[in-house]
């Protein structure tokens, strides 16, 4: 379920940057995308309104919060930089939930965590830096998106065993995209006529890389944890690569290159268990 999350989360950086391109404001494209994401679930789970529990509604409240974070620095971040360096940037939860949840559960990330830290920045430094050494805003905005939605993934990991996930999942959209709707209400930016092709991709991106990619996330990391978690789901930085060689026409220079490879090789490192730890979700229970 995460891996396929990842594939299809990996077109939606392409989708996202097409919208910007055509002259959507970041707000305007994640109330889309949220919305049509919030109706399509509806449609399909519209009798769960009803079981939503208190918690459930709290809880998803709270992720949903910082799921708006997370987007906002992601499609800010989106309009200064290209999806491949934009997707590389701000998957790098694998670096970052291990020392999250040192600091939330007392886990103690394994040496190799520490290396995978380093080689993580070391590999964003190269993205956001220029060739002629000017800072690429965009990146530094989706390394930010990285971190907030590492906190969001660790919190979700306790909260999915907790609670119904579609729930969660539910109440997340509408959050957004009351947010959303609220931020571009306040900022009254004009928007771009609709045609069948930017339809067409405020669908993609609504139906697929949001409401079938976070059902998938919230269903999928009910069986595994969150470090596990982070890292198929940061395998879509290497589809969106892929997907924007072939559908956007990107191509990287050395530095990017390197630096890729450098976030990719982290993935790697940070990949190895993490030892004997306990489970706090299951002591708290």
């Amino acid at each position: 379920m995460l891996l396929i999350a990842a594939i299809v989360g990996g077109g939606g950086f392409i989708g996202v940057k097409y919208l910007l391109d055509w002259g959507y404001s970041p707000y305007q494209v994640m109330l889309g995308r949220f919305l049509v994401a919030s109706v399509c679930l509806s449609l399909f789970y519209h009798k769960k309104y009803f079981q939503i529990t208190k918690k459930e509604w709290k809880t998803g409240g709270i992720l949903g919060v910082l799921l708006t974070a997370t987007f906002v620095l992601l499609t800010v971040g989106l309009q200064y930089t290209t999806p491949s360096i934009n997707a590389f940037s701000c998957n790098t939860q694998a670096a970052i939930v291990p020392f999250i949840c040192w600091a939330v559960y007392r886990q103690r990330p394994l040496p190799s965590c520490f290396q995978a830290a380093f080689l993580t920045l070391f590999g964003v430094a190269l993205l956001s830096v220029t060739e002629d050494f000017r800072i690429d805003f965009g990146a530094i905005l989706s390394f930010g998106a990285a971190a907030v939605f590492s906190i969001q993934m660790v919190f979700m990991g306790k909260a999915v065993r907790e609670c119904d996930s579609v729930n969660i999942a539910l109440v997340e959209h509408l959050t957004v995209t009351a947010i959303s709707f609220f931020i571009v209400g306040v900022t009254r930016i004009h928007m771009p006529p609709l045609n069948g092709l930017v339809t067409g991709s405020f669908l993609y991106v609504g139906i697929f890389c949001t409401a079938v990619y976070f059902v998938l996330q919230c269903v999928g990391q009910k069986y595994t944890s969150a470090n596990k978690t982070a890292i198929i789901i940061t395998s879509e930085s290497i589809f969106a690569a892929i997907l924007s060689a072939l559908f956007y026409g990107e191509r990287m220079g050395w530095r990017g290159l390197v630096g890729c490879a450098m976030i990719f090789a982290s993935m790697l490192l940070a990949e190895k268990p993490m030892g004997k730890t306990v489970d706090t979700t299951e002591k708290i229970g």
